[in-house]
């Protein structure tokens, strides 16, 4: 047998190569396919397929049927390509903000299929017109169709999610899935439907491993292939029905559960993220050398990119952090990971990182690789000493704090132990603001969406104007009930759709119910998910029109006139009201009402309840979507014009101030970031050359955490303190540069840059997104 390390590196290059020429993604119609087989199959036999007690039968009947394949340079089987299509718009470069109309429509998927002579359209249109008829698709069209006046125009949002969601398939690895599902401490009768889906591992393992003996001799020719796929084919053996001995077999068994649990949920399973990886496989790196824990690794990450643009967005992978006493949790997997990661550089997964006071400063020389190296993925950051206190808040308990991790793009949730919903609802707070300041009516489509002045208690426009803060807030609070049944009726529409092998992976053994009940959610915690944009607007906007009030007592019409304008005949005032005190400048006023705003929007939302009677959670993030959701709101009193983006996070709007980086970190301290516990966003840009004093990368990592990332962590005098952020070290101009001649600049074709929680190759996005990546790189480039 070759040297371990050489036998898994040898097919790296080959299997990588091979995902970046995957344009076209099909597996996930395949299967979709099949499935609509199998349901029909079931229903002719008496059983129907949409009741929860038949869902594992489904499962298996489709995990036999599906065609299987193991790529040549492979030391794994499985693959989660069959689970995802080319649907996510903010990577897709014919992305246009203007055309833009959110995942609304089940159906829609089937759109980005071109038809060929393998799928011709008739194919096509007869499994998409098969899954229009389904129960779960009609409920999802009659709950849009109710609720399009106010979401039309993005007053509000909501999707039909299970995630985002980090399973843990811990005690799987140590004791086997049989063991496992034989130890349930439930006997109800959905346990006895996760016993039977649980029988699709066995059937997936098996499968692939006498594929593995099959390709073996088919490729004994093949120098190193034959000796991989038997590999393969012993891991499947033994994992993941018994417990894993060693890390092949720990990440091989981890790959067939993760591969399972996003087939259930396809196409499009929402954002699961894998956790703290490092602790998930620490267990089993004895006895594998560094280099070749790395490799295998690296076949790992592959195993997350899913087709050429990495479309399976925002998986994240999460490492370090401390335990309750406060001692640091990273270990040996941790600088593996790490290694990896930083020798593969692919579009996806994401990698987010935990600081604490007693992070070690190797880990800082180690992320300085990453940060100051152009076009390398860079790792978030959170804020751990911080966290453990939102959690505690939030009502988590002690026990399970430290095992908290990243799902989706930022928002902090339980390992294995919670079930946020976390993008169930999206909320517009500039598009509120506008319904109060045109009387309840859209400026950009003359409709009326909202309540009057007079139904919200004033004798005119005027006085509304005169009490913009009061009459903001009872606007949303009209507002906020739609959103709160709309955002319920779509858990209660995927409630209605079983998940019993996920279930497994998220405490339904333990409950004896479906990580999804919408009544009773089978994990330990539960809520859903709010993410709040237009903070930024609606402060300054707030200010300007006191200020301009005071100075123009009677000018509520004439301000009124020029927002319904687009300032076309008023440049005069909107230079005006661009020069008023602005979030993000460290002034006091701006700061303390976009404090304020924050403080009071989050407890009206995490007021509000779910099936489930647990509440919404305050998540003031925008992955991307403050140019969507800008696009729907008129000129505002800030001075920006209709349809122009709303600030990113709570961030401020690059275009409305002038201030330094400095001064927009010293404006975000006052945040209420206690009662952001669904999580927020927020972006630094940074030149390089603001750390050319040191030398080498490692020093440059050594600097970050003392200029940058102490000081923006430390606690304020109430212990609040910022708890994500995310970089991007480049420069305006050199992105321009290579935007000019991508081919030259970046011969490997990839070139990494984030947009909220994921990484994404700069070269494959929109224009609109890559501008606007520029632009909050450089406030120079807003001018």
């Amino acid at each position: 047998m070759k040297n371990p390390a050489e036998l898994f590196n040898a097919g790296l290059e080959q299997l990588f190569a091979a995902k970046l020429r995957q344009k076209q993604l099909t597996g996930w119609f395949e299967y979709q396919e099949i499935r609509m087989r199998e349901r029909e199959a079931m229903r002719a036999a008496g059983r129907d397929p949409d009741e929860a007690r038949h869902a594992g039968e489904l499962l298996c009947r489709c995990v036999e049927r599906m065609p299987l394949s193991i790529p040549a340079g492979s030391v794994f089987a499985g693959t989660q390509d069959d689970a995802f299509s080319p649907s996510y718009a903010l990577i897709n470069p014919s992305f246009q903000v203007e055309s833009f109309v959110g995942y609304c429509d089940p159906v829609a998927i089937y759109a980005d299929i071109e038809p060929s002579e393998a799928i011709p359209a008739e194919r096509i249109e007869a499994v998409r017109n098969y899954y229009r008829e389904t129960p779960y698709v009609k409920r999802l069209t009659a709950i849009y169709e109710k609720t399009a006046a106010l979401t039309d125009e993005v007053t509000f949002f909501m999707e039909p999610v299970t995630g985002h969601m980090i399973p843990d398939m811990r005690p799987i690895l140590a004791q086997g899935l049989e063991a496992f599902v034989a130890a349930a401490p439930a006997d109800t009768p959905f346990v006895a439907v996760m016993r039977e889906a649980a029988r699709a591992a066995a059937i997936l393992a098996g499968r692939y491993a006498e594929l593995a003996e099959t390709l073996a001799e088919e490729r004994a020719a093949m120098p190193g292939e034959a000796e991989r796929l038997k590999l393969i084919a012993a891991n499947c053996r033994q994992v993941p029905v018994r417990k894993a001995r060693n890390l092949h077999e720990a990440m091989q068994s981890y790959l067939l559960l993760w591969q399972l649990m996003c087939l259930e949920q396809a196409p499009n399973p929402y954002a699961f993220s894998a956790g703290n990886l490092d602790r998930v496989f620490e267990p089993y790196l004895a006895g594998t050398g560094f280099e070749s824990a790395v490799a295998l690794t690296r076949h790992l990450l592959v195993f997350y990119m899913v087709g050429a643009r990495g479309w399976a967005i925002s998986q994240n992978l999460l490492l370090g952090g401390r335990d309750l006493a406060g001692n640091d949790l990273g270990c040996g997997m941790t600088d593996v990971i790490l290694e990896a990661f930083f020798r593969s550089n692919q579009p996806q997964p994401a990698l987010s990182v935990k600081i604490h006071r007693n992070s070690p400063e190797r880990l800082f020389r180690n992320m300085g690789r990453f940060y100051f190296t152009p076009g390398h993925s860079t790792p978030s950051l959170f804020n751990d000493d911080m966290m453990f206190r939102v959690l505690k808040s939030k009502g988590i308990a002690d026990a399970d704090i430290p095992d908290w991790a990243v799902a989706g793009c930022q928002e902090p949730l339980i390992m294995g132990k919670e079930n946020g919903n976390t993008t169930n609802s999206w909320l517009n707070l500039a598009k509120v603001l506008e319904l109060v300041l045109n009387d309840g009516c859209s400026l950009l489509t003359g409709r009326r969406i909202g309540l009057s002045a007079a139904e919200l208690g004033y004798d005119s426009p005027e006085a509304a104007y005169r009490d913009l803060e009061t009459a903001f807030f009872r606007q949303l609070d009209h507002v906020l009930p739609f959103m709160e049944a709309a955002a319920n009726r779509c858990t209660r529409a995927i409630g209605g759709w079983a998940t019993p092998f996920g279930s497994l992976l998220f405490g339904g053994l333990e409950s004896g119910r479906d990580m999804r009940d919408p009544e009773r959610p089978g994990t330990r915690y539960s809520g859903s998910g709010c993410l709040i944009h237009g903070l930024g607007v609606v402060a300054d906007s707030l200010v300007a029109v006191k200020h301009f009030l005071a100075e123009q007592p009677g000018g509520a019409d004439s301000l009124r006139a020029a927002l319904r304008n687009n300032f076309a005949d008023a440049p005069a005032l909107r230079a005006r009201l661009l020069a008023y005190p602005k979030y993000g400048s460290v002034l006091p006023e701006p700061d303390e009402t976009a404090a304020r705003i924050a403080s009071v929007v989050s407890d009206k939302v995490y007021a509000l309840r779910n099936p489930a009677g647990r509440p919404f959670m305050p998540d003031f993030s925008t992955p991307s979507t403050h140019l969507l959701y800008g696009y729907w709101v008129g000129a505002t009193p800030d001075g920006r014009p209709a349809r122009a983006m709303l600030g990113y996070g709570v961030d401020p709007r690059p275009e409305v101030t002038n201030s330094e980086l400095t001064d927009q970190l010293l404006s975000e301290r006052g945040l209420p970031f206690g009662k952001m516990v669904g999580g927020y966003a927020s972006h630094i840009g940074l030149a390089p050359a603001a750390f050319a004093d040191r030398a080498e990368l490692e020093e440059k990592g050594v600097a970050m955490r003392d200029r940058v990332i102490r000081p923006l962590f430390a606690a304020g005098a109430e212990g609040e303190a910022p708890y994500y952020v995310y970089f991007n070290i480049d420069s305006a101009k050199h992105l321009r540069k290579i935007l000019t001649d991508p081919a030259r600049y970046v011969p490997s074709g990839i070139y990494i840059m984030r947009i909220h929680g994921t990484f994404v190759n700069f070269l494959d996005l929109a224009p609109a997104i890559q501008e606007d990546i520029i632009k909050r790189l450089e406030r120079s480039e807003c001018a």
